[in-house]
């Protein structure tokens, strides 16, 4: 009796511990695939429970005989389901998957869930392949002088003299005849004059001015003259926070960094599958579910419903009520007020987007929230009978607007409004609302009543002439509202020739982020039909790339990896000598990189340049600025020096360009990386 009665104690006491996972990376099988382990220790009685996970996507293959199967639902969501009951001893199970770009590539966000009980996060141990640091490039240190910054001033002539430097400028004036953003300093008896062009420019004398003083450190400096000016108007970053957010106070953080580098446009990406991150007082909705990501509820069925919360996806959060991650956050009213206030005294402006019609379900399923709590349809973005089946990129069915529902135009319309009175009551001109346009999955709007009737009435036979009737609609939208829009490339191709003219009279910019694989060509081709550019190359200035190929390196490796000397090498007027090294480090040839390609004519019209920081890899602040600084440097001092020495080189190692970067990188080494140890923000090293 005493021996079953100690059975029963242990027993008990296994199916009440605490369960938790580890998790193992195997040894690759293949070049794409590796063996991976997943190990359930402690599990619950019996195989009524899941596991909910996410992953980024990937084919999973276990065998037929594993005691539990891994379940692909939506996005980056996962479920594991058990086939046995081990009666509490391990569960484990090994199957085959896309071998690891990285190690932040892992999956994440385990929840357990049984019937009856609350869902409980589970602890996870992981068990990584041996990996190092790796260097992505060499590079010799140069002396670096007092008046060296990022980006590079232009013109310094000193003098014998030395003078202290002033915490501002003693005088200053504006001064006609000169490029906007021109400014000339005098710094000597120790003062400082200022002439500027504008009022932007005298702000960027005075960025100059600190970084001297900064750099002075107390002593004196030569006097000097220094004369600058940006060669490119638009210097800006992309941020994405709908698919892993950053507080209010963050961003002010990424504001003054940005100040720092005289950058002046901070694109906001505000919208999108994952989340809706500013309040549009007409639609809580928007932000009051579409902000929030929870646990879905599993149906008979095998689908899945949200009922308070988005599905979750890119973030170690599957909890509505955590804010202390990435997951769930806006910004309200008063904050995004605050915002634009802030970014306007740094003379940065703020653009707003929100994707469509694609990249939409966060407001496509706030909106059908909004029409059930309230039973008002008037922006609905759905349809119910609509049965278009497709898979987006990123793994969604559902991610598409619907661009015939005469509700889904009065949504835009509301939302353009409710920006219009943000920028209004913060005091700050809006003139361009960045819609993006990429990505629309094939076979969205095929299924559609609402499409079929459209084009009966239109007579047309071409699905593709629904999205020329969406552009035409949000164009006459925001010119009605004095605006114009921007968006992503795909938003300006092929559209029908009315389209397109209506388009050239309408469109603030846009951002060309493709620009391998045959479209290297597509900046030069926009510009010189008309259409002002933004080139945000994918192979230089997409900042959620990876540094190198390191396991230990978080980011991307899809279009490549990105580094200082990649994101240096951009050259916005002869973009086909832009990569010099490839993603191992071994030269390509350029020399050839031009020939029988578009040449640029129209250079007027390559506004400036755009670093994208994409956050589907983002968990807290210190990727955000580990993955920008110092990477961003090189965007900022290309998009005011467009036109190195080197420009025109044919060798990537022309000593012009090693020269040239050796002097930048000095800089970076010298005085940004000890500026960012000091102030505890979160960097790179090479």
């Amino acid at each position: 009796m005493k021996k079953l009665i100690l059975l029963t104690m242990l027993a008990a006491a296994v199916s009440c511990g605490k369960t938790t996972i580890s998790w193992k990376e195997g040894e690759p099988v293949d070049k794409r695939h590796s063996t991976f382990t997943l190990e359930i220790q402690q599990p619950p009685a019996g195989t009524d429970w899941y596991i909910w996970f996410s992953q980024f996507r990937t084919p999973v293959t276990l065998p037929d005989e594993a005691d539990g199967h891994i379940e692909h639902v939506s996005g980056t969501l996962y479920r594991f389901i058990p086939k046995v009951d081990t009666h509490g001893k391990p569960l484990t199970v090994t199957y085959k998957a896309r071998t690891l770009a990285n190690n932040g590539r892992a999956p994440e966000a385990f929840y357990l869930v049984q019937p009856g009980k609350k869902p409980v996060k589970l602890e996870v141990a992981y068990e990584f392949l041996p990996s190092s640091i790796k260097h992505s490039f060499e590079w010799e240190h140069v002396d670096v002088l007092v008046e060296d910054m990022i980006p590079r001033l232009k013109h310094v002539e000193k003098t014998e003299g030395e003078t202290a430097v002033p915490a501002s400028w003693t005088s200053s004036q504006l001064v006609e005849g000169q490029k906007p953003g021109w400014y000339k300093i005098c710094l000597k008896d120790n003062a400082a004059a200022v002439e500027a062009a504008d009022e932007d420019a005298l702000y960027w004398a005075g960025v100059t001015l600190a970084n001297i003083r900064e750099s002075a450190d107390g002593a004196t400096v030569p006097e000097m003259v220094i004369e600058d000016w940006p060669d490119l108007p638009f210097r800006g970053l992309m941020l994405d926070v709908s698919r892993n957010f950053t507080t209010k106070d963050n961003l002010l953080t990424l504001i003054d960094l940005m100040a720092r580098y005289k950058a002046n446009v901070l694109h906001l990406h505000m919208g999108d599958d994952e989340g809706w991150r500013v309040e549009i007082d007409a639609l809580p909705e928007l932000t009051s579910y579409g902000a929030f990501r929870g646990l879905p509820v599993l149906n008979e069925d095998g689908s899945i419903s949200e009922p308070d919360a988005l599905q979750p996806t890119y973030s170690a959060s599957l909890d509505r009520n955590d804010l202390s991650g990435t997951a769930n956050g806006y910004y309200s009213h008063a904050d995004f007020v605050e915002i634009l206030r802030y970014a306007a005294e740094r003379r940065i402006k703020v653009i707003p987007e929100f994707d469509t019609p694609g990249h939409s379900r966060a407001a496509i399923k706030s909106m059908e929230k909004r029409a059930e709590r309230t039973g008002d349809t008037s922006c609905l973005l759905s349809e119910p009978d609509d049965a278009s089946t497709y898979v987006s990129v990123q793994d969604y069915t559902d991610n598409a607007i619907n661009v015939a529902l005469e509700s889904t135009y009065t949504f835009v319309e509301t939302v353009f409004d409710g920006l219009i009175a943000l920028y209004k009551e913060a005091g700050v001109p809006l003139d361009v609302i960045h819609v993006g346009g990429d990505e629309v999955p094939e076979g969205a709007w095929i299924g559609s009543p609402a499409c079929q009737k459209l084009m009966q009435e239109k007579g047309w036979t071409n699905v593709e002439l629904l999205k020329d009737y969406f552009v035409s609609r949000v164009l006459d939208i925001a010119a009605a509202k004095g605006l114009k829009i921007a968006g992503w490339q795909e938003l300006v191709q092929h559209l029908q020739p009315e389209t397109a003219a209506k388009m050239a009279k309408g469109l603030g910019y846009t951002n060309v982020w493709t620009v391998s694989h045959g479209r290297e060509e597509l900046p030069y081709q926009f510009a010189n039909q008309g259409l002002p550019v933004v080139i945000s190359s994918a192979p230089n200035a997409y900042l959620d790339f990876a540094y190198n190929d390191s396991k230990l390196e978080r980011g991307h490796n899809w279009g490549g990896l990105v580094d200082e000397r990649r994101t240096f090498s951009l050259l916005p007027f002869s973009m086909y000598r832009s990569v010099r090294w490839d993603d191992h480090g071994e030269m390509l040839d350029i020399s050839q990189a031009p020939v029988g390609k578009t040449p640029l004519v129209a250079r007027e019209n390559i506004l400036g340049i755009q670093g994208q920081l994409w956050t589907e890899t983002i968990r807290n602040f210190n990727h955000v600025t580990y993955y920008i600084f110092p990477k961003a440097l090189g965007l900022f001092e290309r998009g005011w020096n467009a036109s190195p020495v080197w420009e025109n080189t044919e060798a990537s190692d022309d000593p012009a360009f090693v020269n040239d970067f050796n002097a930048f990188y000095s800089i970076i080494y010298d005085k940004e990386l000890p500026f960012y140890q000091n102030k505890g923000i979160a960097y790179h090293i090479n």
